[in-house]
């Protein structure tokens, strides 16, 4: 009887690995991934001062083969008299990229929000559950409707292989109450200096095509470098501000799915 619940045991554990295994070797990012991200902002006033900080984490739960995925983005240094936020961001999504729970924890000065959403990819529907008055909406969607952390991962995992000039991707997120379709266009590729090292990256500039406060095909003030390479890393964004500019750079990583090539500075 022993015997035949050590083999029962290891039969359990050889699926249950070679499932993560399958699983991440489709993704750009691999379960224990860590990055970190500094915030700069840059104004005739300040000058350029270190803004926050921005990290992200990456886990497999093995009982119903899902990623979580973690965000937490903190303002830091004189930067917080200005503008104090403490913000966090959590996403369940299944072996699909997909969503099925979210949950954002916001801090930013005197405005506080606790939030819980669940989505019912096959449904289109999603409830959410604000946690301050434990009211419930819900909200009727299209399918396969992304959150704003799931977004990033599922980008990642695009295929850029033969990505052409001007060619355009798009994407639908949930933000609050409404959908947006999130246009990103390819706009070449660059080598850029960062505190790492040179790194090889592919530019993007993202478009709200749809959706409420954004007004209709509004195009953001905003580059986007993806790192040229198998994790599809986003190594900085640049954007203008109404006053003064705003940058976010990765100047910690590990975990990496894949190969990371970094010149030497």
């Amino acid at each position: 009887m022993k015997t035949y619940f050590k083999i029962l045991i290891a039969a359990i554990f050889l699926f249950t690995a070679n499932n993560i295994f399958a699983l991440m070797q489709e993704e750009a990012f691999a379960p224990g991934e860590k990055l970190t991200y500094k915030l700069y902002y840059k104004s005739i006033m300040t000058g350029s001062v270190t803004a926050g900080i921005m990290t992200s984490e990456t886990t497999y739960n093995p009982s119903n083969d899902s990623f979580i995925l973690k965000l937490k983005g903190k303002t830091k240094g004189a930067f917080r008299w200005f503008f104090a936020a403490d913000d966090e961001y959590e996403s369940h999504v299944d072996s699909d990229m997909l969503p099925f729970f979210f949950k954002k924890r916001i801090s930013e000065g005197s405005y506080t929000s606790s939030k819980d959403f669940s989505f019912n990819q096959e449904a289109g529907i999603i409830s959410a559950k604000n946690n301050k008055s434990n009211k419930i909406t819900n909200y009727t969607t299209d399918k396969e409707i992304q959150d704003i952390l799931s977004s990033l991962y599922k980008i990642r995992n695009w295929d850029f292989d033969n990505i052409k000039m001007n060619e355009v991707y798009s994407i639908n997120i949930f933000l609050d109450d409404s959908v947006y379709q999130i246009e990103f266009k390819y706009i070449g590729d660059k080598t850029i200096d960062t505190d790492l090292g040179e790194i090889a990256c592919m530019m993007f500039k993202p478009k709200v095509i749809t959706g409420g406060v954004f007004g209709e095909g509004e195009e953001n003030p905003m580059t986007v470098y993806v790192s040229k390479d198998k994790n599809h890393l986003p190594i900085m964004a640049e954007s203008d501000l109404a006053i003064g500019k705003a940058r976010m750079e990765l100047i910690k990583y590990e975990g990496l799915q894949h190969s990371f090539v970094i010149a030497s500075k």
